[in-house]
């Protein structure tokens, strides 16, 4: 089974932060004596160790929780990392430099578009698109048809972060056309479905229904986003379905993706979730849990659940540490509690 750090890394950092309104009403304190400043202070910590740990997956990873913060740290982080040596980093510093708008990247993605790895060549192209630039767009669908399953995958994932702009009015047609090649392969068949999910395709709902009910926790939580992203009554339903799935993984999944429509008793399975011990289990399946309840109380958590975040912010494990930024960034951004 793939990890789900390596399928939330594919998402752009945690396949499930669809972001909240950042001008909610800030919180003055929030919660178990911890105030917003302790919960920024520790937070930008994070960050910083993250962008500059020697693990890629972990720099990656805190390349695409700064950028969701954005600022100058985030515009700083994204200029010393796309000339990093390990593509996968170069990767993310290039779609965070398109995600935060950090114009001062150009000069150096115009030279990434001629980068040994196809999928940092792609994410260069993403990132310029994202800064107005018009060049792209038949060069870069070229590669969602590719044989290449990681990079057809990747391809279609940023044509859905792309959205629908008047550059890119054809998007939903091409990923049904991706979606429907003779022998694809499932992961292209998932993200595209996925990403038609992110355009608000409806058509693609019940396409979405059978990955939800896949024997993979991973294509589940995957199909959790695209039913989120579109919304209404169906995808709704289904979630809630998901909410009471037999993987603890899942549920934690769609609980975050329910919003405002999760139990009581769903918030209190985050909370346990959040603290939950080895004890016995694989620490890298406790990791998936603790992350995956780290976002749905960044989501979902109440007043004194920032104690939860300020402590998993100092978590000995470097994921569990990023999952908690990421979500104290939602909790941060959410109307007053």
């Amino acid at each position: 089974m793939r990890t789900i750090f390596l399928v939330l890394m594919l998402y752009g950092i945690f396949v499930f932060g669809v972001g909240c309104d950042s001008t909610s009403t800030p919180l003055s304190t929030v919660g178990l004596g911890v105030s917003r400043t302790q919960l920024e202070t520790r937070l930008q910590i994070v960050l910083n160790e993250a962008i500059a740990d020697d693990d890629p997956i972990i720099r990656c990873h805190g390349l695409e929780t700064l950028a969701l913060r954005g600022g100058t740290p985030a515009q700083q982080a994204v200029l010393v990392n796309l000339t990093h040596t390990a593509p996968a980093v170069r990767f993310a510093a290039a779609v965070a430099a398109g995600d935060a708008q950090v114009r001062q990247a150009q000069p150096v993605l115009n030279h990434l578009l001629k980068d040994e790895s196809l999928s940092v060549r792609l994410a260069a192209g993403y990132a310029m698109e994202k800064l107005g630039d018009k060049r792209f767009t038949q060069w870069f669908d070229n590669t969602l048809f590719s044989n290449d399953a990681q990079v057809a995958a990747q391809a279609c994932m940023l044509i859905g972060k792309l959205g629908e702009t008047p550059l890119r009015s054809d998007s939903r047609s091409k990923l049904w056309r991706v979606l429907r090649k003779p022998e694809q392969y499932p992961l292209v068949k998932l993200q595209a479905a996925e990403a038609l999910g992110r355009l608000g395709d409806k058509n693609i709902i019940p396409k979405l229904l059978v990955f939800a009910g896949s024997a993979y926790a991973d294509d589940r939580l995957i199909a959790i986003s695209g039913l989120e992203a579109i919304g209404g009554p169906e995808a709704l339903s289904m979630l809630t379905v998901l909410a009471d799935d037999p993987q603890l993984e899942v549920r934690l999944g769609a609980i975050r993706a329910l919003g405002k429509h999760a139990q009581p008793q769903d918030l209190d399975l985050v909370r346990k979730s959040v603290t939950k011990k080895v004890e016995g289990d694989d620490p890298n399946d406790v990791t998936r849990v603790r992350g995956l309840a780290l976002l749905a109380l960044g989501a979902l958590g109440e007043a004194p659940d920032a104690g939860l975040l300020y402590q998993a912010m100092a978590d000995d494990n470097p994921i569990t540490r990023i999952a908690a930024a990421r979500a104290t960034i939602d909790y941060l951004r959410r109307p007053k509690l």
